[in-house]
């Protein structure tokens, strides 16, 4: 490999079709013994104008290019220096085929070197990046990425890319490279020579490198897991020091005295020692400290049973495991064990991704990138939660890998004593707090098994998300897409023939033939139900959402549409039966069953339970008569979905993980305890809870100003005005802003506005859903510290997202549900029927929430600083004003202005605190 020289290219186009489209620029970083040993760059004229896309990205002008020489001049040049080199590209496919195109039409011969694909290359090596664009990588290997889409600085990175590349394959032990280079031979290009040659290297070495903590079993390559846990130190029963002045004796000089903290630490402490209620309700703002301000008091709560927390999103789950924890045992010598738990199906089993590798299911290239990316991760991992890996987990290779149970696995495999999940059995069985998601505590009860252990204490943290969490869950979702896509699959059932034939089981194999006959006639009784519901729901006039009782009756249908629906349903049904007689003689006979065939079974197996269910909620869907479950059709992409939810059964209550604990403490910034509001424990119907606010650490009136800009006249376009407000926001220097939108289609127009009028200059904007997702935009506003970020709905909600350096927030609309959509209109609907009113129970309280869940981007320490600006004058004006402005904390001063007022003011606010 040393000898070769790698020439890394890259080129910038005026497109990506080379029949039509030309090069701009041309770069070549050449590499030799893993080092750059030169570089070729320069601009070419194209011939023809630069689109105003490529020139937005690329910052390459038809000025720029005006007096650069033509391809035809450099062609000769390119080829010479190329031709003897192997060829090297971030997506090699494309930059091979492109500059082939433009040597061929200068009349040079096309290159025959040997290429390679440093994209693959990284998704195999590099399996946990956050992204694979050479900007990405770049962050995750600490590479400097000066002027992305720019020929020289992307040819540059990349060059500096292969070399890791090339430096982190040598570190594969060499039983796991031996396999990894077998798997090789499916990559696209010459990849696999790389593989080659390092192997070839390790074989010639005599002694073998021994790798510290990596055990190698079979061809796979294990670090050593840290049972360092079960040497759990058996801590003696203190107190909790219940005054100040014991914190300050007993607390280290680290500790930082804040008396709301110390309120919700003594109110937690007397609520689980004292007192004879199930639930608390705390009110927290951010700059609290909820997580040490609850984790604290309850370590002294020695019951030999775990803290259980439920949070929101991934980044709380790792705070209070990396940092709280910590934390807590830097100040009061509390040492915690802690855990993350998640659904086995998160995690790897080992024996099912060594099945792959003895014989692989699918000799597909993509199928091999994804096996030689696990082994790589499987040398680094310590968890085995497949979450680590950022590759596409819709492949069918991640349902060939996921776990099941600790009772699926074998006692005589040689991965027995490594299995992850089996690995985070023990560590639950000695974890003092264990860690979940709202998704995972909601999923609770419809499992066959408790994964939450046995325990006393349950803290929600983040806990107003579990509403939209819990009623999610609840809600019954039916994709007409996912299901035509499950019926294909039965249709198209010839490995499971394949594998069934040499099981010779002549039963099993009518069955198959059967479910493919029915596969056919429910696909069609599907379509016929479609288009039979796209012209009575008025979806041909453009409606996207229908509630069911605004469409006829089933008794009320046409006679041939009631016949369709009736056999409908019974095909459906004898599927559901012939499914489960299948998968009793598929159990039976999994012994005689060989490795390729064994995965087939399981990927058809795993259609027909997927399958089964969307056939049992669906004959649910049309025979339900309970007037509290609200029914919807969503028509997207020209499929129905049919959703389903019952009011009446959102409670807690019901619930098995409500039952299992002894006591439930919920805390959030935006519960709303100090307006007349019961609003969060009505919609979770939580009983008797005790109700504590925790006044919050800021100072507002000092460190915030909410101003509303009055409309004195209609304005004739919103998107133009609320560009106009960010333009001029900026203007007078606040360049990181969040713009909260109520609506996706105004968002977009306002972003298309926007990019014209930045375009050529150094603006960082990012659009939720058109530049990327929420956490990809936050990580991007971080790392470049600032920009103007255009977010709708989960922007909103919660306070969960860090955005550092964020001076202004503008809310382009109070955040109320839109009242026509199917399920806003039918949950006013039954709140109505229970004699209240939907917009002052429901309504205003979920505005307000909101509308404090974004002032809580704004302020997230005691030195943070920020104006909000609301572009609707209705907090101020309706009728509805007091109720809205009771939501905002005490000492936010909210002024109604003019938009020219409200700039001067926020200049002066923003010079008065510099």
């Amino acid at each position: 490999m040393d000898e070769n020289i790698y020439a890394v290219v890259d080129i910038e186009t005026t497109g990506t079709n080379p029949e039509r489209d030309k090069i701009i620029q041309f770069a070549c970083v050449l590499v030799q013994k893993g080092k750059i040993i030169n570089y070729f760059s320069t601009d070419v004229n194209p011939l023809l104008a630069i689109p105003k896309n490529i020139e937005s990205l690329t910052g390459i002008s038809n000025q720029q290019v005006a007096n650069a020489p033509y391809f035809e001049d450099i062609a000769p040049i390119i080829s010479q220096l190329i031709s003897d080199c192997v060829f090297v590209a971030h997506n090699v496919y494309f930059d091979f085929s492109f500059l082939n195109s433009e040597l061929s039409r200068a009349g040079e011969i096309e290159l025959k070197t040997k290429c390679i694909d440093t994209v693959e290359l990284s998704q195999i090596l590099y399996p946990t990046s956050t992204g694979f664009r050479v900007s990405d990588l770049a962050e995750t290997l600490n590479l400097t990425h000066d002027n992305p889409h720019q020929a020289l600085s992307d040819a540059y990175v990349t060059a500096e890319l292969f070399i890791c590349l090339c430096e982190k394959l040598k570190t594969i032990p060499y039983v796991t490279l031996k396999k990894m280079t077998e798997l090789s031979y499916l990559l696209g290009v010459d990849n696999s020579m790389l593989f080659e040659e390092v192997l070839l290297s390790k074989e010639s070495q005599l002694n073998q490198t021994e790798f510290d903590r990596v055990k190698t079993i079979e061809s796979i390559s294990l670090r050593e897991k840290d049972y360092t846990f079960k040497e759990k130190k058996v801590r003696e029963k203190k107190d909790f020091p219940k005054t100040n002045k014991e914190k300050e004796l007993l607390f280290s000089s680290s500790f930082v005295n804040r008396e709301p903290q110390l309120k919700m630490m003594n109110t937690i402490s007397d609520f689980v020692e004292k007192e004879q209620g199930k639930n608390l309700i705390i009110e927290a703002s951010t700059g609290v400290g909820k997580s040490l301000g609850y984790l604290m008091p309850l370590s002294y709560n020695n019951n030999n049973y775990p803290i259980i927390v439920s949070t929101s999103t991934i980044m709380l789950q790792e705070q209070l495991i990396d940092s709280t924890l910590e934390q807590l045992k830097e100040v009061t010598d509390n040492d915690l064990f802690g855990m993350v738990l998640k659904s086995y199906q998160h995690y790897i089993d080992l024996e099912k991704f060594n099945k792959t590798l003895k014989e692989c299911p699918i000799e597909q290239k993509q199928y091999a990138i994804n096996q030689m990316a696990v082994l790589t991760w499987l040398i680094e991992t310590e968890t085995g939660d497949l979450d680590e890996i950022n590759l596409n987990k819709q492949h069918v290779f991640f349902d060939h890998i996921k776990h099941r149970g600790v009772h699926t696995l074998n006692s005589q495999s040689n991965f027995y004593q490594e299995d992850f999940v089996k690995y985070l059995e023990e560590k639950k069985e000695v974890a003092d707090v264990i860690v979940v998601n709202h998704a995972f505590l909601c999923e609770e009860n419809k499992r066959d098994i408790s994964l939450i252990p046995k325990s006393s204490i349950l803290v929600i943290d983040e806990s107003h998300k579990l509403i939209s969490q819990f009623e999610n869950q609840e809600m019954i979702s039916l994709s007409f897409n996912h299901v035509f896509s499950l019926l294909k699959k039965l249709k198209e059932s010839e490995e499971a023939n394949l594998a069934l034939a040499k099981l010779n089981h002549s039963k099993l194999n009518r069955t198959v033939e059967l479910l493919g006959t029915f596969s056919i006639d429910v696909r069609e009784d599907l379509h016929w139900l479609e288009r039979f519901l796209i012209e009575v729901g008025g979806f041909l006039e453009g409606k996207e959402e229908v509630l069911m009782e605004n469409l006829p009756e089933v008794l009320e249908w046409p006679v041939p549409m009631r016949k369709n629906l009736k056999e409908l349903i019974t095909i459906l049904n004898e599927i559901n039966q012939l499914t489960e007689d299948f998968k009793q003689e598929i159990i039976k006979n999994m012994s005689n069953i060989k490795t390729k065939d064994y995965f087939n079974l399981l990927d058809y197996l795993h259609v027909l339970e997927q399958l089964s269910e969307w056939n049992k909620h669906f004959s649910t869907f049309f025979k339900t008569l309970e007037k509290t479950n609200v029914r919807w059709i969503t028509l997207k992409k020209d499929h129905f979905t049919l959703k389903m939810l019952d009011f009446s059964k959102l409670s807690i209550q019901t619930t098995r993980w409500y039952q299992s604990f002894e006591k439930i403490i919920y805390t959030s910034g935006t519960l709303q305890l100090d307006v007349d509001s019961s609003y969060f424990e009505k919609q979770l119907n939580i009983p008797d809870a005790k109700k504590v606010k925790i006044e919050d650490t800021f100072d507002y009136q000092k460190n915030a100003k909410f101003l509303v800009v009055s409309k004195k006249e209609k304005i004739s376009n919103q998107a133009t005005f609320i560009a106009k407000t960010i333009i001029e926001s900026r203007n007078i220097g606040k360049e990181s802003m969040l713009v909260l939108f109520t609506s996706h289609h105004l968002l977009k127009q306002v972003y298309q506005q926007l990019s014209q009028h930045y375009n050529q200059q150094d603006v960082e904007l990012y659009a939720q859903d058109i530049t990327g997702t929420k956490e990809k935009i936050a990580k991007q506003f971080a790392k470049r510290a600032g920009g103007i970020i255009l977010g709708a709905n989960s922007f909103w909600e919660g306070v969960d997202l860090n955005l550092p350096n964020l001076d202004l927030i503008i809310m382009t609309k109070l955040p109320f549900d839109p009242p026509k959509r199917p399920l806003i209109e039918a949950k006013y609907r039954f709140i109505e029927e229970q004699g209240m009113n939907p917009f002052y129970t429901e309504a205003i309280p979920q505005a307000g929430m909101r509308l404090r869940q974004g002032l809580g981007r704004l302020l997230r320490s005691d030195a943070d600083r920020g104006v909000i600006l609301l572009l609707d004058d209705r907090l101020t004006k309706s009728s509805y004003s007091q109720q809205l402005l009771g939501y905002l904390p005490q000492g936010l001063q909210v002024e109604e202005c003019s938009l020219e007022t409200s700039l001067a003011q926020m200049s002066l606010f923003f010079t008065e605190i510099n």
